[in-house]
């Protein structure tokens, strides 16, 4: 026991902070020891009567603060766990609670406060809890419940001011279960959604604004749509018909920006037709209203407080703005529809709900906001997901805890719920690849949905796991219709999840693969898992867990150098071992500079011509220098550096950076991940530059033989990465300047802030280079190949070459829409107006991704009139 802490106990005694015993209730304590205390500047002692009489009023702060403390963390606690399972004592609970929190609210109304908007913004499958419990609060005293009400109002305001779409939709929904709740009147909601749509009004309205505020008004509906039309149908009816023209207006021209080219799947392979989220919402409301609004999965525990509720005064809400657009705007929908469980025939399993069912969105919706809205802590991430299938009528999920007899009379058979329940195990498999595979990037980087999956399967091991294999297993069946990005992503989470738990995997049910072509995408996604793997552990690990027949998807020895000069037998071999010696005895610069001159001129080397000679120099000492450091990144960085004069000088112009690029990449060809280490670091020393990678990205060797490998485009990714994050370095660099240029007195000079707009400009001159170049390439090839591809009699759609060039010139365009819409006119006039070779079109299938790409970035506009 640590006798150092202080006694806060308010029964019986217990160690105080001297040693001593004291009697309970906090009274003076002191020891016999301690009568006379040292103190005052001369170090006169003073008796007790005489020190200063603080501590018993410090302890008894602090114990009054202790109880303090309890009380507000027991009311948080009260907040937030009620309602957590649907039971019939549900309405019980919510009453005593109000109780509660009404005699409590004068002396901890800021706890409350704080624990009820935790909850409204953190546990969105709780709304109608949380509603319902505002509007007993509301009914007790009145001033309460408009106090909750002007929190929530005040975080909408904030919220739509920021641009935090998902904060807004549940405080919408909130607002919905207020008026359920009789907290205020149908007629205010509908005045605030009016106020979201007034965007609808705007001549010709950005598409990605209106979707938005379209999408925080229907996601509203199903939990208030019923107790409104009932009270108010004319205004109801007014703002459907709003949106009904909107969706209208929306569906005619060209479909919508971005969804083409960001479909996990094509359509022709695909088992299921993809829907566009906001467009699948709206049937989805369409055939709620073909249903008179009630949806039977949803709880109304505000109905059974019905006469309470009914007494109590209603407060207003405020105007709400919708924020204006400007260039940094961020607008948001949910990703498009996923489907992975289906049966033989292409209809959705009895396990998961309808999609076109209102239900469907509301499960999905409340999967994916708990996903992503504790995305900072995966172990209560996972808790929490699995609660959710507790927050809806009884018998929606299949709950071995309850009684068959129960579920299936709390179910009606008119609806789309099972009378076994669904299972939370598919729908959360599928809510978690729909936001992996969520194009063009995932909300959060994707090592976070790896570690929930990883934590889930381990926290409820009886059952996810079985429902996350079938998942893998659909999804590797779909491979060859898969989206090449999401293939990446796919590949990349399985080497990681596997690597979580032993490597054990059914290889068998994949033998179907031994028989495919090399670059098939099944072969691929195999290969890939297992490099990755082999990253995350060792080459002899990865094997031993591999069946024999599945070892020819590895390489036959571990990565390794594959150094040019290494056997005896090479002609060179002597050449270049007396290099390696000097660099391995640290000789100096100039010494080194001096043996490869001398080589230079050396009788073997007569033949060549003169830059010849120096190519192959550049070849000798740069593989010299990858040998001596192939060790480990340590070794290798500390030779460049110690050289990094020789090799700056050396890599002066593009065709010596292009060539020393080529010479790293067959140095470390059986190592893709130290190849892509290793530019990177040359990257960083200038050794290289980006236009050099994207150059040997297009060179026949690598597009030929290694486009189907994801390590080339992992490289060319992480260099324009570099590019662009320079650009921004720099912008980020001038704001600063300028800021301290204009400050009175100013800190900084004009020759300092117009130096850093020159670099600015260079740096931007670089990166519209580096995309240039690499279009320019890009077109090249794919119109190249095209032209083989047709003369062979092969069918272009159907040559797997041709999906993998073009889909990585999708990817890369998706990703980096930003960059291609601000050089849109330059690659247009340049790249995309003809075939640089033939002097012809360029392919349709190839242009119209990059108009697609432009219309995406730029956002088309909606004619409402």
């Amino acid at each position: 026991m640590d006798y150092r802490r202080n006694n806060q106990g308010g029964g019986g005694g217990g160690p105080d902070r001297r040693g001593g015993y004291g009697v309970g209730g906090g009274g003076r304590q002191y020891d016999r020891n301690d009568r006379y205390d040292k103190g005052g500047r001369g170090g006169h002692n003073r008796r007790p009567y005489e020190r200063p009489r603080h501590d018993q009023r410090d302890r008894e702060q602090e114990r009054v603060q202790d109880e303090l403390g309890d009380i507000e963390k027991r009311l948080g606690g009260l907040i937030i766990r009620v309602g957590d399972k649907i039971t019939p004592t549900l309405e019980t609970n919510l009453n005593t609670l109000a109780g509660i929190l009404d005699n409590d609210y004068a002396k901890h109304s800021a706890t409350i406060l704080k624990s009820l908007k935790a909850c409204i913004l953190e546990l969105p499958m709780k709304s109608a809890i949380y509603g319902t419990l505002t509007g007993l609060l509301n009914a007790k005293n009145a001033e309460t419940g408009g106090t909750i009400v002007k929190m929530a109002s005040d975080l909408l305001q904030e919220s739509l001011a920021k641009y935090q779409w998902r904060n807004a939709k549940l405080l919408l929904r909130f607002f919905g279960e207020l008026v359920n709740s009789n907290v205020i009147l149908p007629t205010t909601l509908l005045q605030v959604m009016e106020q979201l749509l007034v965007v609808l009004e705007e001549p010709t309205v950005l598409r990605a604004r209106a979707d938005t505020a379209v999408f925080c008004v229907l996601a509203t509906l199903p939990w208030c749509a019923a107790d409104i039309h009932d009270r108010n149908p004319h205004d109801f009816e007014k703002i459907l018909g709003r949106i009904e023209d909107y969706m209208a207006a929306r569906e005619e021209g060209d479909g919508v920006e971005g969804f083409e080219i960001t479909k996990v799947f094509k359509d022709s392979q695909c088992p299921y037709v993809q829907e566009e989220s906001l467009t699948l919402l709206w049937k989805q409301i369409q055939n709620l209203q073909k249903d008179d609004w009630d949806v039977s999965i949803l709880i109304r525990p505000s109905q059974t407080f019905d006469a309470v509720l009914g007494m109590s005064s209603q407060h207003e809400l405020p105007t709400f703005t919708f924020p204006p657009h400007v260039d940094n705007s961020s607008y948001y929908l949910p990703p498009p529809l996923l489907r992975i469980f289906m049966d033989a025939e292409g209809e959705q399993t009895s396990q998961l709900p309808d999609p076109y069912s209102i239900s469907h969105f509301i499960v999905h919706d409340n999967l994916s906001d708990v996903l992503c809205l504790f995305e900072i802590n995966r172990k209560e991430c996972a808790k929490y997901l699995f609660m959710v299938q507790y927050s809806y009528a009884i018998g929606t999920f299949a709950d071995l805890s309850v009684p068959t007899a129960a579920a299936a009379s709390s179910t009606d058979m008119e609806t789309d719920t099972p009378p076994a329940g669904w299972s939370v195990d598919h729908l959360l498999a599928e809510v978690v690849f729909t936001e992996l595979f969520r194009l063009p990037k995932p909300e959060f980087k994707t090592v976070y949905y790896s570690s929930l999956l990883v934590e889930i399967c381990k926290s409820f091991p009886d059952s996810f796991p079985t429902a996350l294999a079938k998942a893998i297993s659909k999804l590797y069946e779909r491979l060859p219709s898969m989206d090449i990005e999401c293939a990446h992503r796919f590949w990349t989470w399985l080497s990681h999840h596997l690597s979580n738990f032993g490597y054990l995997w059914n290889w068998a049910d994949w033998s179907a693969a031994l028989e495919l072509p090399y670059n098939h995408s099944q072969c691929v996604f195999i290969r890939e898992t297992l490099e990755k793997a082999i990253r995350l552990s060792y080459f002899e690990r990865i094997k031993e867990a591999l069946p024999e027949e599945f070892q020819k998807f590895i390489p036959s020895e571990a990565p390794g150098p594959s150094w040019k000069f290494e056997s005896p037998d090479h002609p060179y071999h002597a050449m270049a071992s007396a290099v390696l010696n000097s660099l391995r005895a640290k000789n100096s610069i100039e010494q080194i500079e001096q043996t490869l001159e001398s080589m230079k001129n050396a009788p073997r080397l007569e033949s060549l011509t003169a830059n010849e000679r120096e190519d192959f120099i550049r070849e000798l000492f740069t593989e010299c220098v990858l040998m001596l450091g192939s060790k480990s990144f340590s070794h290798v960085l500390n030779v460049i550096e110690r050289y990094l004069t020789i090799l700056q000088r050396m890599n002066s112009t593009p065709e010596a950076r292009l060539h020393t690029v080529k010479i790293v990449a067959q140095f470390w060809k059986n190592n893709t991940q130290f190849m892509g280490i290793l530019l990177d670091k040359m990257l960083n020393y200038r050794v290289v530059d980006a236009i050099a990678i994207v150059k040997w990205v297009f060179e026949p060797e690598v597009w030929q033989n290694e486009w189907h490998r994801s390590f080339v485009w992992d490289i060319l990714k992480n260099t324009l990465n570099k590019v662009i994050s320079r650009v921004g370095q720099v912008k980020d660099k001038l704001s600063e300047v300028v800021k301290e240029f204009n400050a009175t007195p100013p800190t900084q000079t004009k020759e300092v802030v117009e130096g850093v707009e020159n670099t600015l400009s260079i740096v931007n001159r670089e990166q519209k280079e580096v995309f240039l170049i690499m279009y320019q390439k890009f077109v090249q090839v794919l119109q190249s190949q095209l032209r083989e591809i047709e003369a062979s009699g092969e069918d272009v759609d159907e040559s797997r070459w041709w999906q993998i060039g073009l889909g990585w010139f999708l990817e890369l365009g998706r990703r980096y829409s930003k960059e291609v819409t601000t050089f849109s006119t330059t690659l247009e006039a340049i790249v995309f107006s003809s075939d640089s070779e033939t002097g012809g079109a360029i392919d349709a299938r190839i242009t119209n991704i990059f108009q697609e790409i432009c219309r995406m970035e730029i956002g088309r506009s909606v004619d409402m009139n």
